[in-house]
């Protein structure tokens, strides 16, 4: 586990991460008087929110199907300076799920799928992108076992509408619960009819990250796809046999397109990022839509982004 001693040597106090200041032993906390801001955030504009007792990163939204654009050809993706998560582990917060409902079987779902995703083609993708801290580089690996485990948080009330710093607050509770890994994604799923606002009209999903103590968090906010319909991804594609759902099908290509980027770029702006198409999902987004295969398992996924060979979504890599 690396902890925030590795991000300290990735992004040091040169404000890498927006918003950020530096206290006097070394270790990053959020600041709200700071304005030095990274190449990688300026393309994405995004900064520190201070909300409450919660302080998390300017969300990176997946768009909704409405909103799919060409993939342009030819395109690299820079990388910023940032960390990434190197050996990448899912920790799924099932949250209020057993109070709400599942009509439509997600939680089922996501389980069987978080559990085969390691090691896969598709999750080699992520492995020909690194981070460097001082001098040296580390690459993305990929895994077998990348599924750290689920938890059923029935604890508090979901709201209506869960706001980002409820979304981010309720990601430390699954910190709380598992235990901190700085190469984790903790994925906070909310439950059928509970939502944050925008979600089906303006985006499908989205990832970001904030703060347990000075260890950074990556965490995604993954509401119940089910709920968005065509919009995000339902009756996209012939599901594939006895794996998933038609009505389901967005769970698995939001879910992968929200990983991948949490692997590669989980302070958005900061790891691997492009000034004009954002993350190496948004750029593939809702194109090239295909079953792809887990194992012995089938699940309906988006390409991702691939530097190599001059640059292409693909849905594997060697």
């Amino acid at each position: 586990m690396y902890r925030h001693s590795r991000l300290a040597a990735i992004l040091g106090c040169a404000a890498t991460l927006a918003m950020v200041g530096c206290s006097t032993n070394g270790s990053m906390t959020p600041s709200s008087g700071t304005s030095a801001v990274s190449d990688g955030q300026r393309a994405f504009h995004g900064s520190w929110i201070h909300a409450g007792q919660v302080v998390y990163f300017t969300p990176k939204y997946m768009a909704t199907r409405s909103a799919a654009h060409t993939v342009v050809p030819d395109t690299q993706f820079t990388y910023f300076g940032g960390p990434v998560l190197v050996t990448p582990k899912t920790y799924l917060i099932l949250w209020g799920y057993k109070t709400y409902g599942d009509p439509d079987n997600v939680a089922k779902l996501l389980k069987a799928y978080l559990k085969v995703e390691g090691g896969s083609g598709h999750n080699n993708i992520y492995t020909q992108y690194y981070e460097v801290v001082g001098s040296k580089t580390t690459y993305i690996t990929n895994p077998k076992k990348q599924d750290g485990g689920v938890w059923d948080d029935e604890t508090d009330a979901v709201p209506q509408y869960p706001t980002d710093a409820q979304v981010a607050t309720e990601s430390l509770a699954g910190v709380k619960h598992f235990g901190y890994n700085a190469n984790g994604s903790y994925i906070v799923a909310t439950p059928n009819g509970r939502n944050s606002q925008g979600f089906g009209s303006q985006w499908c999903a989205y990832h970001s990250d904030t703060f347990s103590g000075n260890d950074l968090v990556s965490y995604t906010n993954l509401p119940y796809m089910p709920n968005a319909g065509a919009n995000c991804g339902a009756n996209f594609y012939n599901p594939a046999p006895k794996d998933e759902t038609s009505t389901d099908e967005g769970v698995t290509i939001v879910e992968g397109h929200e990983y991948g980027e949490s692997i590669t770029d989980p302070n958005p702006g900061t790891g691997w990022y492009n000034f004009s198409y954002g993350e190496i999902g948004d750029i593939c987004a809702w194109n090239g839509i295909a079953n792809e295969t887990f194992g012995k398992k089938s699940y309906t996924m988006q390409p991702m982004w691939s530097n190599a060979n001059g640059g292409a979504c693909v849905q594997t890599y060697q």
